[in-house]
């Protein structure tokens, strides 16, 4: 549970005992860092609805500052903690969840208390608070679902191995956060990442006639597989693994911020990994070579009219085109490239 949430929790817990002690609709709690930033956590007594005050250090026209569907966002000032100091403050509104509000203000929290001095704090909103709007624009869910988890979670494993293969510039061959029809594209070659988390026999889950179709790349397609068992009580997390990744990134800032970037778009928030409990086992793992007779359904066999296919291949069916991965990485490797 983040502070946020965890001072969330109290103040609704002195409400509930009656412990409010301010003449005002909110029941709140002052906290200021060492840079002289201060932040009201608020929550109407009668609604529960949250509320989050900023100082700032001058006055500010509220338009200045990003706004989406949800919440709400006015100058204000606390006299009843006896500061003439103004706030910007954040309000959940009616319909909009809690939860989604306190990460928002959970990643304020952060970033004010991290700034070097108090007159950061108009720019560390205007700035968290547009990353969060472009990320609801982009009709983005904030908690990935346990299906996407996983896949997420399929592609970094075959990202983590290019990287010790090809380097860092495997990142910029990930495509998994663009709506491509492919997770990666080497050059003139294609992967398609797929997981089970099922116990054998294996399926692989296909989403479209495109998936498995090589017509639309010049060289060589593949479908990486990897057979997992969740566990809520061990194996590696989603960000277990984002932080051996960049820690393999780190000496290259720019292709660290994007990987950042790409997570983001996937739909990855670092603010909300307490969410993500879920570990994974690796039981099996295979790769193919999707070729002219590999058990697939495309665009050019269906009948006109049909479209949006979504089907499953039996992984033991396939084995005829199992190939060695390290072959393919060389195939991969040529194909894209990278210094020999």
């Amino acid at each position: 549970m983040s502070y946020t949430a965890k001072i969330y929790k109290e103040i609704l817990l002195d409400i509930s005992a009656g412990k409010s002690k301010i003449a005002s609709p909110f029941a709140m709690r002052m906290v200021k860092f060492d840079n002289g930033i201060m932040i009201a956590f608020a929550v109407n007594i009668v609604t529960k609805m949250r509320s989050a005050f900023f100082s700032v250090t001058s006055e500010v026209n509220k338009r200045r500052f990003p706004h989406w569907k949800g919440i709400d966002i006015e100058i204000a000032t606390l006299p009843a903690y006896g500061i003439t100091t103004p706030f910007i403050a954040l309000s959940q509104l009616p319909d909009s969840a809690s939860d989604i509000f306190e990460v928002v203000v959970e990643d304020l929290r952060f970033q004010l208390k991290i700034a070097e001095k108090a007159d950061e704090s108009i720019s560390v909103i205007t700035r968290v608070l547009t990353k969060w709007k472009d990320f609801f624009a982009a009709d983005k869910e904030i908690f990935m679902s346990n299906e996407r988890q996983q896949g997420l979670y399929g592609e970094l494993m075959f990202l983590s191995e290019c990287l010790d293969s090809y380097g860092a510039d495997a990142v910029m061959h990930w495509a998994g956060s663009e709506n491509e029809t492919h997770d990666f594209y080497f050059g003139s070659h294609a992967v398609e990442v797929k997981t089970t988390s099922t116990k054998a026999p294996y399926f692989a889950s296909i989403s479209s006639e495109y998936q498995l179709d090589s017509g639309d790349i010049p060289g060589k397609l593949f479908l990486r597989f990897y057979a997992l068992r969740v566990s809520k009580s061990g194996g590696e997390k989603l960000q277990d693994i984002i932080a051996i990744i960049r820690g393999k990134l780190n000496a290259d800032i720019s292709v660290l911020q994007c990987f950042n970037e790409k997570l983001r778009k996937y739909g990855y928030l670092d603010e909300v990994t307490d969410n993500y409990t879920t570990g994974y086992f690796l039981r099996d793992v295979y790769c193919f070579s999707v070729e002219d007779n590999f058990p697939k359904i495309i665009k050019e066999i269906l009948p006109i009219g049909v479209t949006d296919i979504t089907y499953r291949i039996n992984i033991m069916l396939c084995m005829p085109y199992a190939k060695d991965i390290e072959s393919v990485l060389k195939i991969l490797k040529g194909g894209a490239g990278f210094a020999k």
